[in-house]
């Protein structure tokens, strides 16, 4: 498959955009596809960020025109009244069980046992509640959470003293191979297992707001159009979108590899998007209600 930048060697763009494209996107490798979209729209300027709140901050103010984050960041927003749609939806699958001392086949072996995770009511304890109860344990009395910071879990983790920690990627290649860690489990496979889906679920999503998406839907739609691109080079061509990306990364090459091996894209946007998301809440006991009927951006047929 021809890389999504390749043609852009005598050309100066693909997708031909009359203002600036400001793109603020996480510094983990669930970006790849996003750095790789960015570079076939002219004047499309893309920050990776790590600080959440700050990049909520500027994407707010308008300083920033689509906003790459969690799912769950988009509905607190909205819930809490900001103006916000999502615009579509490419990362389902990165977080993972990652055990000290022992490797675990299945979640059931959690009986009795504490996980760590991020902070409560975060999605990833909300999938975790929802997988441990479909194995007949009770989350709270048979596994017990324990919330934590990354950070914080990564070293208590290689420390021994936290046995069982949820973690996305790249922090899972930043922690494998250490001594007497293992990662046990996909939840993106423990997902599927209990759901009868194939894709996962949405976990990565991309927003803007609502009043920049009524005057751009031109550039909403080129935008997807490269994303979705991009997303199938870096499934085709793992390799080759490495070497493109690697520059815009600190993790060593080895270990962006790992977390791009472990990281599952599946792009989505429009009523399918919809469905999706919907289905999801549906699913882990939290339905959306009414009010969520215009937090999705669906281009007019």
């Amino acid at each position: 498959m021809v890389s999504p930048t390749e043609e852009n060697d005598n050309l100066v763009s693909d997708v031909p955009l009359d203002e600036q494209l400001v793109i603020y996107a996480p510094a983990s490798s669930s970006s790849i596809p996003v750095i790789l979209a960015a570079r076939k729209l002219e004047n499309a300027e893309l920050q990776l960020y790590t600080n959440q709140s700050q990049a909520n901050t500027l994407f707010l103010r308008g300083e920033v025109d689509i906003l790459v984050t969690g799912l769950s960041v988009g509905v607190d927003l909205y819930s809490n009244g900001a103006p916000v749609q999502m615009i579509s939806s490419y990362v389902s699958g990165l977080s993972y069980l990652v055990t000290y001392g022992k490797q675990v086949t299945s979640l059931s072996e959690l009986k009795g046992e504490s996980v760590y995770v991020p902070f409560e009511g975060s999605p990833i304890e909300q999938v975790m509640q929802f997988l441990v109860e479909k194995q007949g344990l009770n989350w709270k009395t048979d596994v017990k959470p324990v919330y934590s910071p990354f950070e914080s879990s990564i070293e208590l983790l290689k420390q021994g003293t936290a046995a069982a920690v949820i973690l996305p990627e790249p922090n899972v290649a930043l922690v494998e191979g250490q001594p007497n860690i293992y990662v046990s489990l996909d939840l993106f496979d423990e997902w599927n297992k209990e759901t009868g889906s194939t894709q996962g679920y949405p976990q990565v999503a991309v927003f803007a707001r609502p009043d920049w998406t009524a005057a751009n839907s031109e550039m909403i739609n080129a935008f997807n159009q490269a994303l979705s691109e991009a997303v199938e080079y870096v499934q085709q061509e793992p390799e080759a979108a490495l070497t493109e990306v690697q520059s815009n990364y600190k993790l060593p090459a080895e270990k962006l590899a790992k977390a791009l091996s472990r990281t599952r894209y599946f792009f989505m946007s429009g009523e399918q998007m919809q469905s999706a998301v919907e289905n999801y809440y549906q699913t882990i006991g939290k339905p959306l209600d009414e009010t969520f009927a215009d937090f999705y951006f669906i281009t007019a047929q």
